[in-house]
């Protein structure tokens, strides 16, 4: 199934969680029970919707665990994961009894994040973001750990080149590009302080779905002919399952040093995106604002010669979101605010 077939939720998640062979060959090599802390985020159910199909086409029973705040009252998380022969602990990470009562395991996946609001709160922004993976990094000290961080705190370049590799220095601004420095800093320094201890330091760009994501926020500015700035000129886009897949293959490429990833998928102008939403839509796109020179934009290499090209075509992603929402489906209602003439981070 391409990605422009899918028209209902229910295929969206047989889709989202397909793995590929590659996968299932990568997670036959993990032996042992695998943790995601902070998996009721936007991520979390897919990726261990994909280690469950992978681990029953090895015909394997992994024991696998979420822990999470589950704060969210319309969601079914817990049921969902629950259904999957996960066991889930519903609890707040910066509770320290908390964090000590989970299990010991071999791999650990941090999706644990505070974003939108961290400039609102910087103590708490800060605690959560680099206190919280310090006090984890220490407890899980002989673990693999897969650390989803972001390419944010990267300086603009070239709004027409590939985007900053893993090797260029970060260039952070305001309270959430610290805390990103942060958050890997924490891990780095347990890394340090435990030679046993791998990770990986997973710098994630704008992964795509159609139920969330910046080509369906966009989509949606079309078609309810909202203004769309173009102060961020280009972005890379990559679909979540793409996304998902490397994280989990990135266990057996974790290092005590820190194996640095970007994540990211092309790069394609925004100006070009909205053009090809609005002629689906047949309509004509608002734009404002300027382009400018440079943009946040990083170059991921590195994870197609690590893991090959992904699957997902920017093209079929581009045309999926506007039918998506043409048709009115499904929203989880967690806007990227991409294309807003105000991000408030």
């Amino acid at each position: 199934m391409k990605i422009t077939d899918i028209k209902n939720k229910e295929q969206l998640w047989e889709f989202m969680t397909e793995p590929t062979p590659s996968l299932v060959e990568s997670v036959a090599r993990l032996d042992g029970p695998m943790l995601v802390l902070g998996g009721s985020g936007k991520m979390g159910k897919e990726l261990v919707g994909l280690v469950k199909k992978a681990d029953n086409l090895n015909g394997v029973s992994r024991k696998i665990t979420v822990a999470s705040t589950f704060s969210n009252p319309l969601s079914n998380d817990m049921k969902d994961f629950e259904a999957m022969g996960v066991k889930c602990l519903k609890g707040d990470l910066s509770d320290e009894s908390f964090l000590e009562s989970l299990p010991d395991v071999s791999y650990l996946v941090y999706m644990m994040g505070f974003k939108f609001g961290s400039s609102n709160d910087w103590r708490k922004a800060f605690y959560l973001n680099s206190v919280v993976p310090y006090l984890v990094g220490k407890k899980y000290s002989k673990s693999s750990i897969v650390v989803f961080s972001s390419g944010n705190p990267y300086p603009h370049t070239s709004r027409n080149g590939l985007g900053c590799s893993e090797n260029d220095p970060f260039e952070p601004t305001g309270v959430y590009g610290w805390n990103i420095v942060a958050r890997e800093s924490s891990f780095r320094t347990t890394a340090m302080q435990n030679e046993h201890q791998k990770i990986c330091l997973y710098r994630l760009m704008y992964a795509q779905h159609l139920s969330y994501g910046v080509l369906v926020d966009l989509a949606r500015m079309v078609y309810n002919d909202e203004p769309i700035s173009v102060a961020m000129p280009a972005v890379n886009l990559i679909s979540q399952r793409d996304a998902n897949e490397v994280a989990i293959r990135s266990f057996e490429h974790c290092t005590n040093s820190g194996w640095v990833l970007n994540i990211a998928g092309p790069v394609w102008p925004v100006l070009e995106i909205i053009k090809r939403i609005g002629n689906i839509m047949e309509k004509n796109p608002n734009i404002i604002d300027e382009e400018p020179e440079t943009a946040l934009l990083a170059d991921d290499l590195l994870s197609h010669k690590t893991f090959g090209e992904y699957r997902d075509k920017c093209e079929d992603m581009i045309e999926a979101a506007a039918y998506w929402v043409m048709n009115d489906c499904e929203s989880w209602g967690k806007p990227t605010h991409f294309g807003k003439v105000k991000h408030d981070y």
